[in-house]
């Protein structure tokens, strides 16, 4: 089965002063009348069902959560403390492995703005796909636009089918002169934070 793994237990701390830390912004209404976790949410439901849909965030929103979301109580994994990505996702994916074992996991952050909701879908699609048929870690790039120092990088590979690539390297935000090296060169994507994977290849491959 495939579920969703919304990530928001981050403090939202580069978004200050609206995002603070009882309140990031995860859980603002940066545009439109709802919240970004909400519209999070909202551009997965026709592809993946609500009780699949789970929630990894620090104990203390939990209330929040409740308060924004329809999502079951056993779907909300709790951190007992603020730790990094990879952790965040390492804990889901232990915890869909006691209930299914080809669990397929899409892996989402909560604070992304998002234009063009059936490229979207499309892409997440594919994704799923490639995730659930072969022995793959899939991640999704956006084409940048600008010499961008505050994104990470993904250098393409060779080009599996057509669209689809392997990743030659992840760079973390360079700066600016090598931002411009990058769009010069046209073979490197932002890297968006969304992933899909199996949750046992991806235990698999981080050991």
């Amino acid at each position: 089965m495939v579920y969703a793994v919304i990530m928001s237990g981050g403090l939202g701390s580069r978004f200050w002063p609206k995002s603070r830390k009882s309140l990031p912004k995860q859980f603002l209404k940066t545009v439109g009348e709802k919240s970004m976790i909400e519209c999070t949410v909202d551009r997965i439901k026709n592809l993946i069902d609500s009780s699949k849909i789970c929630v990894v965030t620090n104990k203390v929103y939990v209330p929040i959560i409740n308060s924004l979301l329809d999502v079951k109580e056993e779907n909300i994994f709790k951190e007992p403390l603020n730790k990094e990505t990879a952790s965040c996702i390492g804990l889901a994916a232990i915890k869909l492995l006691k209930r299914d074992f080809e669990a397929v996991m899409v892996v989402l952050p909560s604070d992304h703005i998002i234009i063009g909701q059936e490229e979207f879908e499309n892409t997440l699609k594919r994704a799923i796909d490639i995730a659930q048929d072969g022995d793959f870690l899939v991640t999704m790039g956006i084409n940048p636009t600008r010499p961008e120092s505050g994104y990470g990088y993904i250098e393409k590979g060779d080009e599996m089918e057509k669209g689809t690539f392997k990743v030659k390297r992840f760079i973390e935000k360079p700066n600016v002169d090598v931002a411009k090296s990058f769009l010069e060169k046209g073979n490197y994507l932002w890297n968006s934070g969304m992933f899909v994977w199996r949750a046992d290849i991806r235990l698999t491959k981080v050991r």
